[in-house]
């Protein structure tokens, strides 16, 4: 499991997206999203090159190729990133599982039988607390 900190690219500090900002892995293995990877590139003839912010390796391809189509996608983040999706999904179904059951237990029980219920409640609970404080003066 990676840490939040590495699910982010340090030139622009923006979370990685499976969408419009992609982690894409340099030569030397350190990973940036693809719009920063962008404007670090230079076009010179036929060769379009980036370096390295971190390490200054420079990873060189060719300028027929798009960036996103010559640099490989760092799959540990991208999974990582559907995980979390997943997981997003997952919490917010159930928080809506239990808001509409909630809203559902209330629905069902008028609001006077819901009142009787509670006061007969309230004075079941104050008759045990009345006999132990009775028991407890013996």
């Amino acid at each position: 499991m990676l840490l939040n900190e590495e699910l982010e690219c340090v030139v622009c500090c923006y979370e990685y997206s499976r969408s419009d900002r992609v982690p894409r892995l340099l030569h030397c293995n350190h990973t940036f999203c693809a719009p920063c990877l962008e404007k670090l590139s230079n076009l010179q003839g036929i060769i379009r090159s980036v370096s390295c912010p971190l390490c200054r390796w420079i990873t060189c391809t060719r300028a027929s190729l798009t960036l996103p189509g010559a640099l490989w996608v760092n799959t540990d983040i991208w999974d990582q990133i559907a995980e979390e999706q997943q997981q997003k999904k997952n919490q917010e179904s159930m928080e809506d599982l239990k808001k509409t059951k909630t809203q559902l237990i209330k629905s069902t029980l008028p609001d006077s039988r819901h009142s009787g219920f509670m006061s007969t409640l309230q004075n079941m609970f104050s008759c045990v607390l009345q006999h132990k404080r009775r028991m407890e003066t013996f």
